[in-house]
């Protein structure tokens, strides 16, 4: 009896043990399911927290894009109402001042020449000179002569106009395609025009051509313009003229 009281003893230990156990094992598994439970709750909250700052962020940006917007649209809208505005005043300029008529043809052909090729200097200086002979009893006279060059070794080409002024003239040489200077004047570089007086006066015009020079000389004013003519040649073309 006693060893049978024993043996039963020792099962009831035994399963006392195992009940341990199987309690410890449950508990250990519950808190392992907890442990992965508050891990992925914590994920999950910080997930969630950095998508709703994702979305608030492009909410944000999103409203800052419309303000820009608004603004680009008003200053648009600002803008084509100055273009409308510089539009109409342009209108009203142009009803004002454009030309009609004969100006306007007169423009037509000048623009014409400039299209062509004619340089602004010269339209200038021909409409300029069209208005030389008003006020004067003589007709205008025109004469060529050559200037003279660094390389002239002939006598000095002249011209008188009036038995009063005498014209002369330095220019610089033509160059050919080798870099050679040629014997003539070049007429596309400054040219110095010289109007000498019989008292000895002498006044030096300089420039490129075509040129103007106007002086006193015994009560009357002379008039001059100073064209290139054919190759080597310079054309002066000068008008005795009351003054005043």
């Amino acid at each position: 009896m006693i060893g049978t009281y024993s043996s039963l003893g020792t099962h009831r230990r035994r399963g006392r043990r195992q009940g341990y156990r199987a309690a410890f094992r449950f508990l250990l598994g519950l808190a392992a399911v907890a442990a992965v439970g508050g891990y992925g709750y914590q994920v999950g909250v910080s997930a969630n927290q950095a998508w709703t700052e994702r979305l608030e962020a492009d909410l944000q940006r999103f409203q800052e894009d419309n303000l820009g917007l608004r603004d680009e649209l008003a200053q648009t809208a600002l803008g084509a109402s100055s273009a409308k505005t510089a539009l109409a005043d342009l209108q009203r300029r142009y009803a004002a001042e454009v030309p009609d008529g004969d100006l306007a043809k007169l423009l037509e052909r000048v623009e014409g020449q400039l299209r062509a090729g004619v340089e602004t200097t010269r339209l200038a200086f021909l409409i300029d000179a069209a208005g030389q002979g008003a006020g004067c009893d003589e007709a205008p006279i025109t004469k060529r002569f050559q200037p003279r060059t660094p390389i002239t070794t002939g006598a000095v080409s002249t011209v008188r106009f009036g038995d009063r002024i005498m014209v002369t003239a330095m220019a610089e040489s033509a160059v050919d395609a080798d870099g050679q200077r040629e014997a003539w004047y070049d007429p596309e570089r400054p040219v110095q025009l010289f109007f000498r007086t019989l008292d000895g006066r002498e006044l030096r015009v300089e420039g490129p051509l075509p040129l103007a020079h106007r002086m006193l000389v015994d009560g009357q004013e002379y008039r001059f313009s100073a064209i290139a003519g054919p190759t080597s040649f310079v054309e002066v073309t000068g008008q005795a003229c009351p003054f005043p």
